[in-house]
């Protein structure tokens, strides 16, 4: 099979950009500024699938360039791993973390990483280009990668789209050659095709507590047709782990029948060998991280894919599933469709971990097993979480409130109130063997937070017990309202993330000019104290220019932030000045969700955003110098400052003034 054609976009022209002898001194001057304002962790938030193509291109007498063949990664989506190029203007721009979502194997007909499995890795995020050489036997060729032709649609933008169905395509086609290959290599005794195998069979035997049943599910769903498995038409596939564990001789012959098969046989081999595959990769990027010390946080989703709770039947609720209390259809709940740990399974009675119990651990452990830190998605989930009966949601999607709650509310769903010690006994001792301080993690607040998560997670109660050096005194902080005040510690801020609208759209809102955490004179004093006559002018007149140009408005704002906070996150929309939405928080109705990415010409766009200010890319030096002259400001006025600290900053003043006008300056 071939996919055809080719991809063909138009360079955009641009003034300055950085030249490399430019780079390093741009970095020292960005990385002196965080440090000088006391930000520790600097986050991009950006998802796996949205990092941009590198393919190389060639360029024509027409501006334009033409990709007719894949080289090293899937066009059709963006990977994670081995993407250096952006790694290093991400830390050229003073970020030292890259905050990814969920990296697991999408479900069929679902692209959210939200839903995707907690231990099957995302085979699209496969380097292609990695298994071209002697480290993986070179079971791929470039004439295995030229057979395989991009369509890429042209966009006249500064972001793509990430296009699914192509991407699985094309990496069905290109794993099926790589597996072929390499068991072909393997029956000629080739020396690096036999380590590579060696390292395989560890794999499998390493992970056969799920590796085993996701591959059985996998041949299921092409049987089926789906990976819905309630929608499957025979019973014993639908429940084969329960009835196999349960001694059920019927379904012990057909997991036997799918196992041993030699056709179902090899496709389980294959599958495995693509999961062996993307887990090598994510290992070796981790290790090139290391030496470019730039860590990512990974995402602690907290759902389940239909093959994870398939896999794990005695670990869930029937009937019940996880959801949000607002943000649903007519301001109803939200309704996720996550199955529900039974509460009854995460402990044992002599206090070890249950079944459900041990699959919480196993899934931290998996996180935790690529990256450097987590991010704990929904963190209200994983102690009181909003719960509804799936078998009373009405047939327009909604639910009315008497079938649904938090589980703190519902008594006899959790009359042992096991939910509520997943925190003090599952998670925060797991960061712990994984040396993360749970302070330093990264905490989802949805907005809505029940009695009960409030007095585990602020107050440390649980069961008539007090954790004293486990109460977490914050989750996120938004700057949509005040920060000045504001506890700086444990806390990760930001002005909008992947389930928000990018800030690009917020200038256009009206809400923002009657709020106070966007008031021109609140920003105006923060940022520029006037303490002193000299000082009050240009404050107010800093005031008038934020009142009557919104860019302007949102670079204050921007250095509110920078100066706020000891740990920040920027969403890679943000950055770039992206006006376009990455996820409709609660819509699973919307076709583009999850798909915005960036494009090829990222670093050419963002230059040429800068310099024009088109669009509201962040020009970090100018938004950097805001808050550094803000501080500065604060220290004089408490006399906080020395005649060396002053020499120090006014040249780092100097520097960051320097870089912001090399941004805007014409090319020679």
């Amino acid at each position: 099979m071939q996919i055809s054609n080719s991809f063909i976009k138009t360079r955009p022209t641009f003034k300055r950009k950085l030249r490399e002898d430019e780079k390093p001194q741009f970095s020292k001057t960005m990385n002196e500024a965080f440090d000088y304002l006391g930000v520790d962790t600097r986050a991009l938030i950006i998802h796996g699938s949205s990092f941009p193509d590198e393919v190389k291109s060639t360029q024509n007498l027409n501006n334009e360039y033409k990709i007719s063949d894949i080289k090293n990664k899937n066009p059709y989506i963006g990977s994670p791993y081995y993407n250096q190029e952006f790694l290093e203007f991400a830390k050229m721009n003073g970020f030292n973390a890259i905050q990814l979502g969920p990296n697991g194997k999408l479900n069929q007909l679902n692209n959210s990483p939200y839903k995707s499995s907690i231990f099957a890795k995302n085979e699209l995020f496969i380097d292609y280009g990695k298994l071209k050489t002697d480290e993986y036997a070179n079971i791929l060729s470039d004439k295995d990668t030229k057979d395989v032709e991009c369509i890429v649609k042209k966009q006249d933008s500064n972001y793509d789209m990430t296009d699914f169905d192509g991407a699985k395509e094309v990496s069905e086609i290109i794993l099926n050659k790589a597996y072929k290959n390499f068991k072909t290599k393997c029956e000629d005794n080739d020396p690096k095709a036999l380590k590579l195998n060696n390292e395989f069979e560890e794999y499998k035997v390493s992970n056969n507590n799920w590796l085993e049943k996701n591959s059985v599910f996998h041949i299921l769903t092409k049987i089926h047709g789906t990976d819905d498995f309630a929608k499957w038409d025979n019973d014993v596939d639908k429940e084969l782990i329960s009835r196999k564990e349960s001694g059920d001789e019927v379904a012990n012959f057909r997991y036997k029948q799918l196992t041993t098969n030699p056709k179902y046989k090899s496709e389980i081999d294959e599958y495995e060998f693509s999961q062996f595959l993307v887990h090598k990769q994510e290992k070796g990027d981790k290790e090139l991280r290391e030496k470019e010390n730039i860590k990512f946080i990974g995402d602690l989703l907290v759902g389940y894919s239909n093959s994870d709770e398939w896999s794990n039947p005695d670990a869930f609720m029937k009937d019940w599933k996880v959801g949000a209390e607002y943000g649903g259809k007519n301001d109803g709940p939200q309704l996720w469709g996550i199955p529900v740990l039974n509460p009854k399974k995460l402990f044992n009675e002599d206090g070890s971990l249950g079944v459900a119990g041990q699959l919480v651990k196993d899934k931290i452990d998996s996180v935790l097993d690529g990256v450097e830190n987590i991010r704990i998605d929904n963190a209200m989930g994983l102690v009181d979480p909003y719960i509804y009966k799936s078998s009373a949601v009405k047939s327009d999607g909604t639910i009315d409130r008497c079938n649904a709650g938090y589980m703190s509310h519902i008594n006899e769903v959790d009359p042992e109130h096991n939910y509520t010690k997943i925190l003090h006994n599952i998670l925060l001792p797991s960061l712990k063997e994984h040396n993360i301080n749970p302070k330093d993690a990264v905490w989802e607040d949805l907005g809505a937070q029940s009695q009960t998560f409030r007095d585990v997670f602020y107050d440390g109660k649980v069961d008539g017990k007090v954790y004293e050096d486990e109460k977490m005194k914050g989750i996120m902080y938004s700057i949509g309202v005040r920060m000045e005040g504001a506890d700086k510690k444990a806390r990760y801020s930001f002005l909008s993330t992947h389930d928000n609208e990018p800030s690009a759209r917020l200038l256009k809102q009206n809400w923002i000019y009657h709020n106070e955490g966007w008031n021109p004179m609140y920003l105006a004093g923060f940022l520029i104290p006037p303490i002193d006559n000299k000082q009050a002018k240009i404050s107010s007149e800093f005031c008038k220019k934020i009142d009557n140009d919104p860019k302007a408005l949102l670079k204050a704002k921007y250095a509110e932030l920078f100066r706020g906070t000891e740990n920040v996150q920027v969403s890679f929309a943000d950055f770039f000045g992206i006006d376009k939405v990455y996820n409709h928080a609660g819509r699973d109705d919307v076709k583009d969700n999850w798909k915005l990415r960036l494009n090829p010409d990222y670093q050419d766009t963002y230059y040429k955003s800068v310099e024009t200010e088109k669009e509201p890319a962040m020009n970090m030096p100018e938004i950097l110098g805001l808050a550094v002259n803000s501080k500065v400001g604060i220290s004089i006025a408490k006399k906080e400052i020395d005649d060396d600290k002053m020499a120090k900053v006014q040249d780092l003043q100097s520097r960051l003034a320097h870089w912001n006008n090399v941004l805007k300056e014409p090319e020679e």
